[in-house]
């Protein structure tokens, strides 16, 4: 997926409190190391066209608080596409608004086209 920003197929906005979310995931999910976690977060920061802060109102729609401020900053900065592994809380909403919530492989399969 980062090849595919960084290669300019696609434009990364970031909600800014997704990068906390992603050192969480990366450390804790799937073992990386913290200061490993940070330089992949920290690379990721770079490649993001726009850093999307969360709304002072957040909705509740994932379940989730942390989700929640992601998913809102996500459509304050108009994404169109949130991408997200999030089995539990984010990919089971599909859509919020005109923004539809995918995978990253479904991401990359669109891309391919």
């Amino acid at each position: 997926m980062l090849e595919t920003i960084a290669d300019g197929r696609a434009e990364l906005v970031l909600p800014a409190n997704a990068l906390a979310e992603l050192r969480r995931v990366l450390v804790g999910k799937l073992k990386l190391v913290p200061d490993d976690a940070e330089r992949t977060a920290e690379l990721v920061a770079q490649l993001a066209s726009t850093i999307a802060e969360t709304p002072s109102v957040v909705p509740a729609l994932s379940g989730n608080l942390d989700d929640d401020r992601i998913i809102a900053a996500a459509l304050k900065a108009g994404a169109d596409v949130l991408v997200s592994g999030d089995h539990r809380h984010v990919l089971p909403l599909h859509s919020v608004g005109a923004m539809r919530i995918l995978k990253p492989q479904d991401v990359l399969a669109a891309l391919a086209k």
